[in-house]
Formats: C-alpha cells, sequence, structure tokens
C-alpha cells in the first residue's frame, strides 16, 4: 500500500539488516544472475565442501594444541596436587579447555552448526572463590572434550585429506604418473589388469568417485563433530537458564514500558481533557446562572462550553488513537498506519507489506511508528519522512526515515526512549542511526507468526 505523497531518499547510511529487503536482495538477485549465480548448486557444493574442509583442518589444529597443553597441565596440576599450586595449574588446564571448547563452536559456526554457548562461573572473593572453576562439571566436560576430540579430529583429518588429495590425484594421474619408475606396479596390475590403459581408467576413475563424493564426506565428518560437541559442551541447564533470564528481562522491559505509557496517560488525561471538561462544567454553571438575567452572555457562555466539549473530545480520540486505534483492529496495521502518517503535517509516504504478526506484536509495530513520527514533527525539521514495513523472512522489518537534522537517540529523556522495552516484550529490537546533520533512520524487527 503506496501513499501519493513523496517518497523520502533513502539514507545513505543503512543498517545492515535493512540491506536485505526485498527490493535490494531482487536487485542482487537480478546480478547474479547477469554472470554466475550465487545460487548456482555446484557452485554452492563446492563453496560448502571448501568451508567444510577448513573447519576440519582448523579443528585438527585447535585439537591438537589443546590436546599438548591440557595434558602438560592436567599431569604437571595433579602431580603437584599436594601443593596448592598444583589446583591453579588445574584451574590454567580447565581455563585451555574452555578455550578450546569456544574455538569448537566458532569453527562449527562457520561451518553452520550454531550451539549455545556455555557460562562460566566467576572467581569470587577469597581462596574457595578462586577455586570456584574446580567444582564447575561443565569445565570437566570440556577437558573430555579435548581427549575426544583430538582422537576424532585426527581420525577426520586424515579422512578428509585422503578424499581431496585421492581424488585430485587420481583425475589427474595421467599427467604425473610419467615421472612414476618404470618398475612401479599399480593395484590393476597386482589384480591381474596390467597395461597403461587399465593403469590410467582405473586411477581416474576412482579419483572421480572421490572428488563426487568429498563433499558428502566431509559435510558428515564435520556433523559428526557437531554431534560430539553438542553432548559434551553444551550445557542444558546453563542454556535453560540463560533464556529464561533473557525472557525474565524481556517481560520486565514490557512492564515497565507499560507503566511509563499509563502514567503518561493519564498526565495527558490531567493536563488535556480533565482540564477542559473543568472549564466545561464551570462555564456550564456560569450559563445556568445568566440564562434568566443575560441570555446573550449565557448563549455566549454555553457556545464556549461546547468548544470545551469538542476539543475534550478530540484531545481523548488523539490518546486513544496511541493505546489502541479501532482502525488497527478493524482494517488492520497498513490501513493503521496510513492513517497515521495521514494526520502529520510532513509529507511522508507509506510502504507496508501484509506481515503476520499477533495482535500484542501489531500493537507494538503500530506504538513505535507512532512515536517515531511523532518524534520527526516534534525535534527533526524534517521536509519529508517514509514508513516501510517488509517481511523478511521470518521478521518484520520497520524502518522509518526522515531527512532531518538528526542526532535522535534511544536514551532516557528523548522522545523515543521507551520504545526499545515495548518491543522487548514481543521479542522485538530497535536501532537508530541518527548522525549529526542527518538523515535519522529507526529500523525495529519484530518477530512474524510461523
Amino acid at each position: 500500500m503506496t501513499d501519493p505523497d513523496v517518497r523520502a531518499e533513502p539514507a545513505t547510511e543503512v543498517l545492515d539488516l535493512y540491506d536485505v529487503l526485498p527490493d535490494r536482495a531482487a536487485a542482487r538477485a537480478t546480478e547474479a544472475r547477469s554472470g554466475q549465480s550465487e545460487d548456482d548448486p555446484v557452485t554452492s557444493m563446492i563453496k560448502g565442501a571448501g568451508r567444510n574442509l577448513a573447519v576440519i583442518i582448523g579443528m585438527f589444529a585447535v585439537s591438537l594444541a589443546a590436546f599438548v597443553a591440557c595434558t602438560t597441565l592436567f599431569s604437571l596440576g595433579v602431580g603437584l596436587i599436594v601443593l596448592v599450586v598444583g589446583l591453579f595449574i588445574l584451574i590454567a588446564c580447565l581455563i585451555v579447555a574452555g578455550w578450546s571448547s569456544r574455538m569448537t563452536m566458532a569453527l562449527l559456526d562457520y561451518a553452520g552448526i550454531t550451539l549455545p554457548r556455555t557460562r562460566y562461573p566467576a572467581a569470587g572473593p577469597g581462596f574457595g572463590g578462586k577455586l570456584r572453576r574446580l567444582a564447575n562439571a561443565q569445565s570437566w566436560r570440556d577437558l573430555l572434550h579435548v581427549l575426544i576430540n583430538f582422537i576424532l579430529s585426527t581420525i577426520t583429518f586424515s579422512l578428509a585429506l585422503t578424499w581431496v588429495f585421492g581424488g585430485l590425484g587420481g583425475v589427474t594421474y595421467w599427467f604425473w604418473s610419467r615421472w612414476l619408475p618404470q618398475d612401479n606396479q599399480g593395484l590393476p596390475e597386482l589384480l591381474g589388469y596390467p597395461g597403461r590403459l587399465a593403469e590410467l581408467t582405473f586411477n581416474t576413475v576412482l579419483g572421480a568417485l572421490l572428488l563426487i563424493t568429498t563433499p558428502f564426506v566431509l559435510h558428515g565428518l564435520v556433523r559428526l563433530h557437531g554431534a560430539v560437541a553438542y553432548a559434551l559442551l553444551v550445557d542444558e541447564t546453563s542454556a535453560l537458564r540463560q533464556q529464561v533470564s533473557e525472557l525474565t528481562q524481556s517481560r520486565s522491559a514490557a512492564g515497565e514500558a507499560e507503566v511509563h505509557t499509563l502514567r503518561r496517560l493519564e498526565r495527558d488525561l490531567h493536563d488535556g481533557p480533565q482540564q477542559r471538561l473543568v472549564r466545561l462544567g464551570m462555564d456550564l454553571s456560569a450559563a445556568q446562572r445568566r440564562l434568566d438575567d443575560d441570555p446573550v452572555q449565557a448563549r455566549a457562555l454555553l457556545d464556549e462550553a461546547l468548544q470545551q466539549s469538542q476539543d475534550a473530545l478530540a484531545e481523548i480520540r488523539t490518546l486513544s488513537r496511541g493505546i489502541a486505534p479501532p482502525i488497527l483492529a478493524e482494517q488492520g496495521l497498513p490501513a493503521a498506519i496510513t492513517a497515521l502518517a495521514a494526520r502529520g503535517t510532513i509529507p511522508t509516504s507509506v510502504e507496508v507489506d501484509d506481515v503476520q504478526l499477533s495482535d500484542a506484536a501489531q500493537s507494538a509495530a503500530y506504538f513505535v511508528v507512532a512515536e517515531a513520527l511523532a518524534n520527526v514533527e516534534k525535534h527533526s525539521r524534517a521536509r519529508q519522512a517514509s514508513v516501510e514495513v517488509r517481511g523478511v523472512g521470518a521478521l518484520a522489518v520497520i524502518n522509518i526515515t526522515d531527512d532531518g537534522i538528526g542526532d535522535a537517540s534511544l536514551a532516557k529523556g528523548h522522545g523515543l526512549s521507551g520504545l526499545a522495552d515495548r518491543l522487548a516484550g514481543v521479542d522485538g529490537t530497535l536501532t537508530v542511526s541518527s548522525p549529526t546533520g542527518g538523515p535519522t533512520q529507526l529500523t525495529a524487527t519484530i518477530p512474524q507468526l510461523p
């Protein structure tokens, strides 16, 4: 849905998340189709195989270094455990094991396997606090993973190199075999198939089979590393505790935002409609007293009271739109945002996709747009603005841009404060790009319904 107003020029400094909006993605897809497409299955398979090979090589290097370090530190720590220094050497061993686990997760993440990070206990005061790491079960599981991962990495590293270089050597056997000794006997000759042709055919076919299966073998080896890492490095209790903490923080932020909104609503009602209603009552009382003695003055007071009632009603309607406007429930988010932009004095273009949001998320999206446009009207000195709502995968991305003076901020005391807390209640995020001199771009993301 597009408003006929002139649309603002896009910001020169746009957020990375906004780069994936459909129009830009379509442009990149067109460029890709003009040359070699990045989505070509063969190219994608080759890139994936290279990425998996790099992960396996990196995994072997990390596991070798961690195994040597942990073996040395563990042996030294156990040997000196009768002394106090042995305990601290064991802590150093567990710290190295933790480093190995983080590097393993980073490598797996590069291959597309994301594992939740582990939180380790921080050292506390006193002697017992310094040794807290020794009582952490996950730290010892990390140490066990160092041993198992070294054995596994040695095997996967050898298999990976065998498949890759065996395949390359097989398909190029016709070239480099001329430098082999003349009395060299290959496997075909040992099997009873002598001759140059049989040897070339055997090696070329074998090399081709190895190369064809290399992407699948490398993928399987990386997945095997991922399974072992998940079994030993993922602390389910810690992950669940972190998830509960994040949910608690987001719900607390949403509650604080709701309290802030109610207090502001109470203040606005007190300063606006309530004062007008008090004035209305005074005017009606005065008109009632003068109705018999001075009808002309009474009529003037009644006219003024009527105007006060109309102004109070308009202010109440304005406040109600900020809470839950009827058009949002009746016609949806596109119509509500379009009506919101039409009431402003700054020309604002509106483009809204049909995103699938829950009622709470839809209200949060409307509130963000309403607050952002109100901030544009009050502080930006902009000549034009734009509002775009796009569906990007599982997210609804809301982008509000203006060509004003910039310096917008989410800090407390600014017009946009509280929006991030409101979005946190629906698992959304909010970022602002507003350099001095403008332009200002506010980007909110809200998860869509599955």
